[in-house]
């Protein structure tokens, strides 16, 4: 009876993922919206509604990992700066850079021992060949204003759970304790091609099918990540940091962008995009190499979403354009439901005849050239302000509540009385006088940090969003200041839909953004989270 129902399990939860993955696709963005019938709405949200309900029911037959029970603090979280001050102390800012490789020397070894991460496939989805390299880079940066040191570590993959980013600031705890470190922030850049380190990506049959014997057994769950690999990128990352703030120079920082909006096009209304490439610019006064912090709105989906093929995509081969002249770390901005755009303007040497890895080299090299033409720069004054709050956020997507038990991912989850919810972090950061920065734990829209909800006629809801956009909570609260967003930032807890154009995932407009969104108030509860953070911070 065991195994039946188990199978019973493994079907429904197939069913789900292969039914929502239809929806994925790349559209061209257009200037006009699409409003749905009262019928439409109807029909889309009752089956909604049952496939929501047969899904809780399986839910609720899965054990539930010991873990989710505790009611135990998850260790390593850092507030950041405990005082916000209003101007520099310091004529010179410090900034220490460090990159380093996530792969073996032999890069081939990993073929055919690792999954990829990427897309979700019912075949094991073994890497099958290595174009390039993954990395860890980190940038650690300081005032001056005797406050502490800064610590910015971005990784290749697609993305990494609290757990993993609480992990690392364990293992640096002593460390960053002696160096007065007030702040460690591990953010991806979501390559669809890298090694699977989230678990999503493993044998997906297998998974559900013994992870929830496991889990009566408190055993470990089996998923798509290697323990080996694991190990190997906390070392590089831990590393790393510590190299980077020994590797710590004076010198000066400059602000400068270039238009991105070329780039990248929109899957979904309201087609609002991230539009620039915002580089921060360090000259070093010891005539060493420059580095540049790179925000970036463009997908790494330049190899395709589903393949089993290993590369850093443009972020690496704009490093390698680069490289003679500075050191180039990205950073994801607002890029929930965007793609990269190939064309004969954002890929060097395009035809249309290219392969997908040949885009990837040329698109990079493309963005190389743009950030390497930035003339018109503004100064940042050495001041650096930044805070962390812990928070959490239920998961109504009974999708993921089933992923999460069958062993698919590994968030920070809590369960309280049935309500399962995910403990994330969301942060704020000013740079200077004019600058500053959301550091958020998913992928969000453009439209709810710099405004452009869809109004009430054309989202899914028939109402407002209701909420003000992120950038408006800083300009009140803090001033005028340019905000930004540091995304996928110590967490990877999915797309961020504004609450009131949440629809069913198997609506083709959907994009499959609801299949891996945590729920319908994500957005809400983000937006007031953050104006609390705020107002705690005024």
């Amino acid at each position: 009876m065991k195994k039946i129902f188990t199978a019973v399990i493994a079907v429904c939860l197939c069913f789900t993922l292969a039914f929502s993955s239809v929806a994925i696709g790349v559209e061209t963005n257009t200037e006009s919206y699409t409003s749905f019938s009262v019928i439409e709405k109807m029909f889309y949200n009752v089956v909604d509604d049952l496939m929501s309900t047969l899904i809780k029911a399986i839910a609720h037959f899965i054990p539930t990992p010991e873990s989710w029970d505790s009611d135990e603090e998850v260790p390593g979280f850092m507030a950041g700066t405990e005082e916000f001050l209003d101007e520099a102390t310091a004529d010179k800012w410090l900034l220490g850079f460090d990159s380093r490789s996530l792969l073996p020397e032999n890069k081939e070894e990993v073929i055919g021992k690792y999954y990829v991460a990427g897309s979700i496939d019912f075949a094991p989805k073994y890497a099958t060949k290595v174009y390039d390299d993954l990395k860890v880079r980190t940038a650690v940066l300081d005032d001056g204003t005797g406050r502490g040191s800064a610590v910015f570590a971005v990784i290749d993959c697609y993305g990494l759970a609290l757990s993993d980013v609480r992990e690392i600031r364990t293992r640096l705890a002593d460390w960053a304790e002696e160096k007065g470190i007030n702040s460690i922030t591990v953010s991806v850049l979501h390559q669809h091609s890298a090694i699977d380190t989230f678990g999503m990506n493993g044998n997906i049959v297998e998974m559900v099918l013994m992870n929830p014997f496991f889990t009566m057994m408190n055993w470990e769950p089996i998923n798509g990540k290697s323990e080996e690999y694991m190990e190997n990128l906390f070392n590089q990352t831990t590393e790393s940091v510590m190299a980077a703030y020994d590797a710590m120079t004076e010198g000066d920082l400059y602000i400068g962008a270039t238009d991105a909006s070329k780039y990248t096009k929109d899957k979904r209304q309201p087609y609002v995009l991230d539009d620039s490439f915002n580089r921060l610019r360090f000259v070093p006064d010891d005539g060493s190499k420059e580095t540049w912090l790179v925000s970036t709105p463009a997908h790494c989906v330049g190899n395709g979403a589903g393949g089993t093929e290993i590369t850093g995509d443009y972020p690496y081969y704009v490093e390698e354009a680069l490289k003679d002249n500075a050191n180039v770390m990205f950073y994801l901005g607002a890029e929930m439901g965007t793609t990269q755009d190939h064309n004969e303007e954002t890929v060097i040497g395009y035809t249309e005849e290219q392969e997908g890895i040949e885009n990837t080299i040329g698109f990079g090299k493309s963005i190389a050239r743009d950030l390497a033409a930035i003339t018109e720069e503004t100064k940042v004054s050495p001041l650096l302000n930044i805070r962390y709050k812990e928070i959490t956020l239920p998961i109504d997507n009974q999708v993921l509540v089933v992923a999460g038990k069958a062993g698919l991912f590994e968030n920070c989850v809590k369960n309280v009385d049935g309500v399962y919810s995910v403990v994330t972090e969301i942060g704020y950061m000013e740079l200077g006088d004019e600058l500053a920065f959301a550091i958020i734990p998913g992928e969000i829209g453009a439209e709810l940090v710099y405004g452009g909800t869809l109004k009430g006629e054309f989202a899914w809801s028939g109402e407002d969003f209701g909420y003000p956009s992120l950038q408006n909570i800083v300009t009140e609260i803090q001033g005028d200041r340019e905000l930004q967003v540091l995304g996928l930032a110590n967490d990877q807890i999915g797309y961020i839909v504004p609450d009131n154009d949440y629809m069913p995932m198997i609506h083709e407009d959907s994009k499959s953004l609801e299949f891996v969104s945590l729920g319908e108030t994500t957005a809400s509860r983000i937006v007031a989270e953050f104006n609390t953070m705020m107002l705690e911070i005024e």
